[in-house]
């Protein structure tokens, strides 16, 4: 039986942070399992290392959202950790002397690169300070170097190129086609597993098809971006615990995804299974803000943009998202689906006003009135239909049955 993250009891696995001479570095460590430390140190001016030529093309981090957020100094730093990671190297002297900050826009390099791999989170820094300036001397973690490295990237690769290959998405050319494709095939594809291996990580979703919300994340963004679509790696909390998803960019507008909660695990028992027309809930397709924070809550460390439209949300595209109770609009809406012998219904609302004004005359009402019509068409002496009440997400789902 397939398991998946309990939308309200689980997150991402956590370990605790421990402290050196100084505050732990934030993040990276916290979706990936492990701990990044800092240190500082007195050195002589006879100490001073020599820095690498960093040779990241411009191209590479046009796009990438946390290299935006930084200063000038900063984006030095991050290309350089970048390269040196790249380059599996031991050390990486950078010209900063704030290790904290070190630690952080290694995070941010991790958070803007899904494709890495290779790095469990955990890095060591050490700065020093010396007459007229210093450095800090930056130590990554990594888990897979050399033949195995090369092995585990081809294989991501060659699955990266099947997924996108096998509907030849590349030619779908509106952005929500594309993000609705890559946010379907990631939720029927990977299996919530706490202890999946590399679960921090892109394998692990993508070759594996097993791991957490990090996973789910950054495969994610992984694909999304090979499809030319805007995507960044966003953590937070849900429900008090860690958790991971996305911030997309759809025809100018940025919206939220979360194919980690797009799996409807409450509707999922023991010895059971979801039927095929449960599999995926959409809330998380495209929602803005004021859906989101409902039951999200983001890291305060960087600023993301401001996410307000819903032209591109999935049920204002499927016309079920309801902003009043429409009588005339809802009965349309259930007629033409029953008609198609459609197995779902669904009424979304844009807040809670409008989810109470609507509940009782569409549950007591409209819905009895439409199975009526179920069983006439239908040939029935009494229809049969099951409904979800969701009063967080201010939706109510109808499952019919024909027969």
């Amino acid at each position: 039986m397939r398991k998946r993250e309990n939308r309200f009891l689980k997150g991402c696995v956590v370990l605790c942070v421990i402290l050196i001479l100084a505050v732990a570095a934030g993040l990276a460590g916290l979706f990936r399992g492990s701990v990044s430390t800092v240190k500082e140190r007195t050195a002589s001016s006879a100490e001073q290392p020599v820095f690498q030529k960093v040779e990241i093309p411009a191209e590479e981090v046009a796009e990438k959202f946390y290299y935006s957020t930084l200063s000038e100094e900063e984006q030095q730093v991050y290309q350089a950790v970048l390269q040196g990671v790249r380059n599996n190297s031991e050390t990486i002297n950078v010209e900063m002397t704030d290790a904290k900050r070190v630690n952080q826009i290694y995070e941010f390099v991790l958070n803007d690169f899904p494709d890495i791999f290779w790095c469990s989170g955990a890095a060591e820094t050490t700065a020093y300070q010396i007459p007229g300036g210093g450095y800090s001397e930056f130590c990554p973690e990594y888990t897979y170097e050399g033949e195995q490295k090369e092995q585990m990237q081809a294989q991501i690769e060659a699955e990266a190129e099947a997924i996108l290959g096998a509907a030849d998405v590349s030619q779908i050319d509106p952005e929500y086609d594309r993000i609705r494709y890559v946010y379907e095939y990631v939720i029927r594809s990977v299996d919530y597993v706490e202890n999946a291996s590399d679960s921090q990580n892109l394998y692990s979703a993508l070759v594996n098809k097993e791991s957490v919300c990090a996973g789910y994340a950054r495969e994610t963004q992984y694909l999304l971006e090979r499809l030319g679509v805007f995507c960044t790696y966003v953590t937070g909390t849900t429900r008090g615990q860690p958790h991971a998803w996305n911030l997309v960019r759809c025809d100018g507008n940025y919206y939220y995804v979360d194919t980690t909660w797009g799996d409807p695990v409450f509707l999922q028992t023991d010895g059971g299974s979801i039927p095929e027309e449960q599999q995926i809930q959409y809330d998380y397709l495209c929602c803005s803000e004021q859906e989101l924070f409902r039951t999200h809550e983001l890291d305060a460390d960087v600023t993301f943009p401001s996410c307000t439209a819903v032209n591109d949300n999935y049920y204002v595209r499927e016309g079920c998202y309801y902003q009043r109770f429409d009588q005339d609009r809802m009965q349309k809406q259930l007629n033409e689906e029953i008609s198609s012998k459609e197995p779902v219904s669904v009424f979304k609302f844009s807040g809670q006003s409008a989810y109470e004004e609507s509940r009782d005359r569409l549950m007591n009402g409209l819905i009895r009135d439409a199975a009526s019509i179920l069983a006439q068409q239908n040939g029935l002496s009494s229809a049969r239909y099951s409904y979800q009440d969701d009063p967080v997400l201010c939706k109510i789902t109808v499952y019919w049955q024909y027969e």
